[in-house]
């Protein structure tokens, strides 16, 4: 995507509510928008942009994208997570599951692969917890999919938010690798671009475990 510049309107309000607020500003992307000129406007660096919103490239941000810019806080210490795993977060998950309508085994293999469904698990980037969720995901997905904030350091918020993503992505794409892909790299980039080469093992990977938990557990 070209460097163009953004529109001037658009970033005198987003710089006005990050100056104003110090806080964190959920935000749409818009034609002609790019990270540079987002963080040369607002004084966010364009590394913690990507950081915050778990972007695989900074050159690939489209239009409707969610972005959240600024006041992000960070990551959560591994002391600070409560400590579920095993069992307990087996049937969390599952609860998680039936509630958004989906298959057990299908959100089983998306928190066994990304955290060993341990809910004191903390990624280098600062993704928290069983499903592996980033705190700028968790500022506009908790209100847009669960009505509320969330506080994805608790694992029942955790597992229900990653559910609602995917539940969401499935709705979407309505198939299920390009709703690990957009779980993974995004849902605007998948939209536009597919499952991107980086992901591809991701993708494959979790797929090929649920339908190992599948053979092994049945209708859950």
């Amino acid at each position: 995507m070209g460097r163009t510049s953004v529109p001037a309107a658009v970033v005198a309000a987003l710089a006005g509510l990050l100056l104003g607020a110090g806080q964190a500003v959920a935000y749409d992307v818009k034609p002609g928008d790019t990270l540079w000129a987002i963080s040369r406007r607002t004084g966010v660096p364009v590394d913690q942009i990507v950081r915050d919103n778990k972007l695989t490239s900074p050159d690939r941000i489209v239009p409707g994208q969610h972005l959240v810019v600024g006041g992000a806080p960070p990551p959560a210490a591994a002391g600070q997570l409560e400590a579920v795993r095993g069992e307990a977060a087996r049937q969390i998950l599952i609860a998680a599951a039936h509630e958004f309508g989906l298959n057990p085994n299908f959100v089983l293999a998306v928190s066994l692969w990304e955290s060993g469904q341990n809910q004191a698990e903390v990624s280098k980037d600062g993704a928290i917890g069983l499903m592996q969720i980033m705190p700028g995901t968790a500022r506009w997905a908790g209100p847009a999919l669960l009505g509320r904030p969330v506080d994805i350091t608790f694992a029942s918020d955790n597992a229900r938010l990653g559910a609602a993503l995917l539940d969401r992505y499935l709705n979407d794409f309505a198939d299920p690798k390009l709703a690990l892909a957009a779980y993974y790299q995004g849902e605007m980039g998948t939209q536009k671009y597919g499952i991107y080469p980086s992901s591809q093992h991701y993708v494959d990977g979790i797929w090929a475990l649920r339908n190992r938990l599948q053979a092994q557990n049945g209708v859950l």
